[in-house]
C-alpha cells in the first residue's frame, strides 16, 4: 500500500483537515493534481472563515470549480465515469453485507 501524500505545511488547521479527507479519494497523485488539492483545501479554509457574504460566495464558487476539477462531484464523477465517491460506496457495501 502506497503512502498518502502529506498536506503541505503552508495550510491552516481547516485546510489540512479536508485535504486529510480527500487526499484518498483522489486516483492521480501526480504534482499537478495535489497542486489542485492544495488550493481546493486553501479555498475551502477561506470559505469557512468569510465574514461576509460575498466573500462565502466567491470562495464557494473556487471551491465548487476546484472540486468539480478534481472529479469530485456527482456531476463531474459521471462525466467522468466514476459514477459513486468512495465513501458511499463503503457504506453501500456495508449495507449489503447487513442484508
Amino acid at each position: 500500500m502506497s503512502r498518502k501524500p502529506t498536506a503541505p505545511s503552508h495550510l491552516d488547521t481547516a485546510a489540512k483537515t479536508v485535504w486529510k479527507r480527500l487526499v484518498g479519494e483522489i486516483p492521480d497523485q501526480s504534482p499537478g493534481t495535489l497542486l489542485t488539492l492544495e488550493q481546493l483545501c486553501y479555498a475551502w479554509s477561506q470559505w469557512s472563515t468569510a465574514e461576509d457574504d460575498d466573500s462565502r460566495l466567491r470562495w464557494s464558487r473556487c471551491c465548487r470549480q476546484w472540486l468539480a476539477e478534481l472529479k469530485l462531484t456527482p456531476k463531474s464523477r459521471k462525466a467522468s465515469g466514476r459514477q459513486t465517491s468512495a465513501l458511499l460506496r463503503l457504506t453501500q457495501d456495508r449495507r449489503s453485507d447487513a442484508s
